[in-house]
């Protein structure tokens, strides 16, 4: 019996991997879909002020199961789709996403790279997208918080700035771990994902109270999960005065690792504002 529970558990995780393998986007993706992430690459690259040319983007959320390492994935396909050179790292350590998201393999990664940078061209891997790299998260040391907050994260930043015009950052959600807000500072702004009819209002509030405090400048709201029909392009005037939001795309629901449960019965819209 429990040869055959793991069996279906396995044979489910498969299924859900693949229906999110899905709903990566690509030329051929549904026109709302690519509509929707235009629309929060262009006002994400509106809220990017400062004089330097490339920039670095936290993208996270309160808790888990909200959306956001797809949402970074996508983002960076769609930077990479405008002919920019975009560098997307995996800096959820505990539980990392892209690689399995992705297809793609490396035993070389973020967390082998802040210990021994020389393995900089060995940790990046080239994607199916033009102009988009990728590294992954690597092995799971036992202290990612002080890895990501050490120099050498600031130093990779500095260095890939170089090389690239936008990195996107896929990190924890900033309620599980401290990981998220210690890379805050560091970068030139944050992409918050709120998932309708599940994030928890008072959750909401904490993650951003910790941001506030590490000075961070958050960039705006992904509102994620919406149906189609209720979806909507636009500025909410809630805390922060930006909302990107975007349609519902069927992801599957994973459990994210971290033991929190999750209240299911908020819904932050711009109606709200």
């Amino acid at each position: 019996m429990i040869l055959r529970s793991k069996k279906k558990q396995e044979q489910l995780k498969r299924q859900q991997l693949e229906e999110a393998r899905k709903n990566l986007l690509t030329p051929e993706s549904d026109f709302f879909v690519r509509e929707a992430y235009k629309t929060l690459r262009t006002n994400v690259s509106f809220a990017l002020t400062g004089d330097s040319k490339s920039k670095a983007v936290v993208i996270t959320s309160a808790l888990q199961s909200e959306g956001k390492s797809m949402t970074a994935v996508n983002l960076a396909i769609s930077y990479a789709m405008t002919d920019c050179k975009v560098l997307l790292l995996d800096c959820d350590m505990r539980r990392p996403k892209l690689a399995r998201l992705l297809h793609l393999g490396n035993k070389v990664g973020m967390s082998n790279l802040l210990m021994d940078p020389s393995l900089l061209d060995q940790a990046i891997l080239h994607t199916e997208t033009p102009g988009l790299d990728v590294v992954l998260s690597g092995s799971i040391p036992p202290n990612p918080s002080e890895l990501l907050g050490s120099p050498r994260m600031q130093q990779l930043l500095e260095e890939m700035k170089h090389r690239y015009d936008y990195i996107f950052i896929d990190a924890p959600p900033v309620n599980m771990v401290t990981d998220a807000v210690v890379l805050a500072p560091i970068s030139d702004g944050v992409l918050f994902l709120v998932r309708a009819n599940q994030s928890e209002r008072g959750a909401v509030a904490r993650a951003l109270d910790q941001l506030e405090y590490a000075k961070a400048k958050v960039l705006g709201f992904v509102l994620n999960g919406l149906e189609r029909e209720r979806s909507y392009y636009g500025y909410g005037k809630r805390r922060y005065k930006r909302y990107f939001s975007y349609g519902y795309y069927g992801y599957g629901r994973h459990k994210y690792g971290y033991s929190t449960s999750v209240a299911k019965e908020y819904e932050m819209n711009a109606d709200e504002t």
